[in-house]
């Protein structure tokens, strides 16, 4: 049996209080860090790995050949996590299909198909390139619950070898490299865009030197498009430098072609932003608008409701309100609107992040199923036009670096000062304070009518923020 290994909790000392922090591994979105520095050293991520075959024998004690599926995105530091990953799992005795570069939804998809047990994307999605991180899900394509979660953190954590039911011999699972995973995944694309013609349509690609870059161009040349693609070759130093965090150079690039719509990527292809046709920047608020009105004519929005988080725009909700659409909230993070969808039988959702999930299709958010439905929306109506009647409220977001994520309830300073943001901002506007799920970080979210007053509530907070954890 592989050998078993022993961390201790750590304690955290506050201004007044002992906050004894319980040990985690994962955030909204999997695992992640810097590459090379805890959680992602090699010894963790050999143990993450371990823990996944521990997993596997438990939730399915009479099932042989087991299979997980790797995928992973451009950055540098992706190979050898990957190959970390790989021993750990294989050396279990558990088969491992390797995908190589794959957009995250692309892995999704491709773990239902080949019935995979657990598929793993190596990606730190939407962060700088120094940073990598590890996803998982299910048999189903959906995020790994937090159960699972939980139980990978208490086997590395508190060595709860004894709930196994079987551990397998010294034979090694197979490694099996599968160079179609990308096809198969286009394949689904263009299956799911059947009479689809995008003859006479110009169409600008920011890939973000990421996962999609050679599916997104290959998809829309192949629906006829007349494509303009950059940062469209895998260069990990390079990920994300462009893409959905910073889509100016789309937005220029859209005014220059004279282009009917830029789509922007993230680096592992989960995000979407849009440029429309005269250059105006579409978060994940308007994108979800469009396609709660279309779908809504279409007779096709169900129980006419879309799910939102809490970050959405106060705008939004007006704009689909108008149109006797019913909206619910939910926490910030693709997984809890995912779990909302599922809960209530409803089939879109989304963040103002970029992340859509159309259910009817997809498991998870995926930024080309997205941008092939708008491309569709359009070929009716050009997109400007689609959102003119909505108005967004000023919205004010900082992120403040931070040393360590101690909850707010043992910092009595941090505490007071959101205490009389929220009293200034009472009938006026509304605040959401909270820590990053994937960075170390404590994002700020200021909204209300009064711009130059939710500026000055924001820079407050964010000071606040830093004199305690900065």
């Amino acid at each position: 049996m592989p050998p078993i290994f022993i961390i201790t909790t750590t304690t955290i000392k506050t201004t007044k209080k002992m906050y004894r922090e319980k040990e985690r591994l994962f955030g909204t979105d999997g695992i992640r860090g810097t590459a090379g520095v805890y959680p992602l050293t090699d010894g963790m991520i050999f143990k993450i790995g371990y823990s996944i075959a521990h997993l596997l024998y438990y939730k399915y004690p009479a099932k042989d050949n087991l299979k997980v599926v790797i995928g992973k995105d451009t950055r540098l530091s992706s190979p050898k996590i990957e190959m970390i990953l790989k021993e750990a799992i294989s050396s279990s005795g558990i088969d491992v299909i390797l995908c190589g570069i794959i957009p995250t939804p692309g892995l999704g998809y491709i773990v239902k198909r080949l019935e995979a047990q657990i598929g793993i994307m190596i990606s730190a999605s939407h962060n700088r390139s120094q940073d990598n991180g590890i996803k998982f899900f299910d048999e189903k394509g959906e995020k790994l619950s937090f159960q699972d979660e939980e139980w990978i953190e208490d086997i590395i954590f508190n060595n709860l070898v004894h709930t196994f039911y079987r551990w397998p011999s010294s034979k090694k699972g197979e490694l099996i490299y599968f160079d179609d995973a990308v096809k198969l995944y286009l394949e689904f694309l263009q299956s799911i865009s059947l009479n689809l013609n995008l003859e006479g349509l110009k169409i600008c690609l920011d890939c973000g030197w990421g996962a999609v870059s050679l599916v997104a161009k290959e998809l829309f040349k192949g629906l006829g498009a007349q494509v303009y693609s950059f940062a469209d070759s895998f260069c990990g130093e390079r990920i994300n430098e462009t893409g959905a965090l910073n889509p100016y150079m789309l937005k220029r690039i859209v005014l220059e072609k004279r282009a009917d719509i830029g789509f922007a990527f993230d680096g592992d292809g989960d995000r979407l932003i849009v440029i429309d046709n005269e250059g105006n920047i579409l978060d994940g608020d308007y994108i979800l608008a469009i396609l709660a009105d279309y779908l809504l004519k279409q007779g096709k929005l169900s129980k006419n409701t879309v799910v939102v988080t809490k970050m959405s725009n106060y705008g939004l909700k007006e704009f689909l309100e108008k149109r006797g659409i019913k909206v619910i909230f939910t926490s910030v993070g693709d997984r809890y609107v995912w779990r909302k969808l599922v809960d209530e039988d409803l089939n879109l959702g989304g963040e103002q992040s970029g992340h859509i999930i159309l259910r009817d299709f997809v498991s998870s958010p995926d930024a080309l199923v997205c941008a092939l439905f708008i491309t569709k929306i359009i070929k009716e109506k050009p997109l400007n036009e689609l959102i003119q009647d909505m108005q967004k409220y000023p919205q004010v977001l900082v992120n403040v670096k931070v040393k360590e994520k101690i909850p707010f309830e043992y910092l009595p300073s941090l505490k007071e000062e959101i205490k009389k943001a929220e009293m200034l901002l009472k009938d006026k506007g509304r605040l959401l304070i909270r820590y990053s799920g994937t960075e170390p970080l404590v994002r700020i979210m200021v909204e209300g009518k009064d711009e130059r007053f939710i500026q000055q509530i924001a820079q407050t907070l964010k000071e606040a923020v830093k004199k305690e954890l900065g």
